[in-house]
């Protein structure tokens, strides 16, 4: 079986350019013999980094398509140049830049396959489960943060720590919870890998609900009124807090009402049931506060005071009420709102390197595994554990 190997790293048909990559003892020979650069010849030996421009495949097939990147046309770069540990001489992989389409991307990948290559996707690593998935999701990491962590997985750095601790929990028992534990508090990251945590905006009418998400998006999203009720559905928006995916959700003021705007509120009311935060947002101009109800777990709740450029004084600080001022007009407070949210969805973030639980199936067998464990249920939390190194 041939040890050069052949395979995509983009997703395929979702972006203008792709990325095949071919790694083995073969890679450079056949790059050479099946690359033309437009400029000079591609140099006896592969130097690491650099790029060029040109053809893949014969002039006759290359020809024949027309459209400012045709087919198997691209630029194509070796990445490394390593030896093997086998000794059976240097390992190189390149990489080929061609159209994104997916014939094109399918043409490509067969000349290399006719010419000597196996195709796979990069291969597991190793660890009992198929890192083929990590690469699914690497595709659809929507920052690069998650990216990283994901990047760690694929390395092998959840399935080690799983492992380790079936090696604890077989040998040293008194070990293992600790461990455990560790992991289980990263589940919730886990779940958000790829979606985004739901941060609810809701309150009563006319508070700058609307506004607040246009601050916090650095755009305007949502339209912005002082007719109360302007606001019937559920407007959301995808943004980026330090790195970590959110949907903001701006909803309807939260107010007995009729018809159309009675439907926007009946929606306001199911996106709360399934937020992971709720900014609750009074009016700083208001005679009185308008509190959150007690239907909203406290545990997912942050108030808010919105408006406070022209608030009145308050016979209390806010600060008692561990609430936080913000101005959605002038900017002032938004800053420190995004990192409360930031604070609350994700209080411990973890270092580069560390095992995660990085799906939510991962992330609910590594909990129950946890709870399982503590409960002392030692045989149940064995297999729970062996169930995350075969789950897909």
């Amino acid at each position: 079986m041939s040890d050069t190997v052949v395979s995509l790293l983009t997703p395929p048909g979702t972006g203008a350019i792709a990325t095949v990559e071919v790694s083995g003892p073969r890679a450079w020979e056949l790059a050479r013999q099946l690359f033309e650069p437009a400029g000079k010849p591609l140099p006896e030996l592969p130097e690491l980094h650099p790029f060029w421009f040109g053809t893949l495949g014969n002039d006759e097939v290359i020809l024949a398509v027309t459209g400012p990147l045709p087919c198997g046309r691209g630029s194509l770069g070796a990445s490394s140049n390593e030896p093997r540990p086998q000794g059976s001489g240097p390992t190189t992989t390149v990489e080929v830049h061609c159209h994104g389409g997916r014939r094109v991307v399918r043409w490509v990948i067969e000349q290399f396959v006719a010419h000597g290559c196996i195709e796979r996707n990069p291969g597991p690593s190793g660890q009992g489960f198929d890192s083929c998935d990590t690469i699914e999701l690497l595709q659809q990491a929507p920052t690069l943060r998650t990216a990283a962590i994901l990047l760690d997985q694929h390395h092998g750095a959840f399935a080690t720590a799983v492992q380790a601790i079936l090696y604890f929990l077989e040998h040293t028992p008194q070990a293992a919870p600790a461990f455990l534990k560790q992991l289980a508090k990263f589940a919730p990251i886990g779940r958000h890998l790829i979606e985004p945590w739901k941060v609810v905006v809701a309150g009563p009418p006319n508070v700058g609900k609307s506004s607040l998400v246009n601050a916090l998006a650095g755009y305007q999203r949502t339209v912005v009124s002082e007719v109360a009720g302007t606001t019937r559905d559920a407007v959301s928006v995808r943004i980026a807090f330090d790195g970590w995916p959110v949907e903001l959700i701006d909803t309807a003021g939260l107010r007995e009402a009729e018809g159309l705007e009675s439907e926007g509120i009946d929606l306001a009311k199911r996106e709360l049931e399934e937020a992971d935060l709720v900014l609750w947002v009074m009016d700083g101009t208001a005679s009185e506060m308008v509190w959150a109800s007690d239907d909203i777990p406290k545990a997912k709740l942050l108030a808010i005071i919105n408006k406070s450029d022209v608030m009145h004084d308050l016979k209390e600080s806010p600060d008692a009420w561990g609430m936080l001022l913000v101005s959605a007009i002038t900017g002032s407070g938004i800053p420190e709102l995004v990192a409360e949210i930031t604070q609350r969805l994700v209080p411990h973030p973890p270092a580069p390197g560390s095992a995660v639980p990085f799906t939510p199936r991962l992330a609910d067998l590594v909990e129950d595994a946890h709870a399982a464990l503590a409960a002392g249920r030692i045989d149940e939390a064995t297999r729970l554990l062996r169930d995350c190194l075969q789950a897909n």
